[in-house]
């Protein structure tokens, strides 16, 4: 979608959009951008739980942006945000990811959050690492998001309550099936907590 209109926050210009592809299942988008002050043009990516800039689509040549986004943009999306299956880690299937069960004691949905995530569609996301589970409300921008980075090799989870991040400490852990035991035991409880401080804030 053609946008070519500026972007305002507080009254000052944050963003000059010029187009948005939009999954309108997720609502996940990803959007070009000018910034107003470094001049600069990149694509940004909002997966509900986190919004992130694709670092090789940076630059201040507006020729050359246009070329790369010709040229490779359409696949990444693709494969990174609609089949994911396609760009799936070979790390994460060595780890074992694809074996488990998941959907027998993972909810589609609880307490208003929607499961837009699950490990078999792990999203590819920055700093080596994958977002493998995401339960969020868009409505109040809150919930639980899980990741792996293949560097170091351990899961770890951020909650958000009005996009504001905490990290969350009940799967850390590198063991996969130490993982399984953590969401089976804790992901309804942690999940309890984040909607207890979600409706506690709306009510403020």
């Amino acid at each position: 979608m053609e946008e070519y209109r500026m972007i305002e926050k507080d009254g000052k210009p944050v963003e000059y959009r010029l187009f948005t592809y939009e999954n309108h299942v997720n609502g996940w988008t990803v959007r070009a951008i000018l910034n107003p002050e470094s001049e600069e043009f990149s694509i940004r990516t909002d997966i509900g739980m986190l919004e992130f800039a694709l670092i090789e689509f940076i630059t201040d040549s507006f020729d050359l942006f246009r070329s790369m986004v010709e040229e490779r943009l359409a696949r990444i999306i693709h494969d990174d945000y609609v089949e994911r299956s396609r760009n799936f880690s070979v790390i994460l299937k060595n780890k074992g990811v694809p074996d488990v069960a998941w959907d027998e004691f993972l909810p589609d949905s609880y307490q208003g959050f929607r499961r837009l995530v699950k490990p078999n569609d792990a999203v590819r996301i920055i700093n080596g690492s994958y977002m493998i589970l995401a339960y969020y409300d868009a409505a109040t921008r809150s919930g639980l998001s899980l990741m792996y980075n293949v560097l170091r090799d351990d899961f770890f989870a951020e909650r958000r309550v009005q996009n504001f991040p905490h990290l969350v400490h009940d799967f850390d852990t590198s063991s996969l099936k130490e993982l399984e035991k953590a969401l089976r035991k804790r992901l309804l409880p942690v999940l309890d907590e984040i909607a207890a401080d979600r409706d506690k804030s709306l009510s403020e």
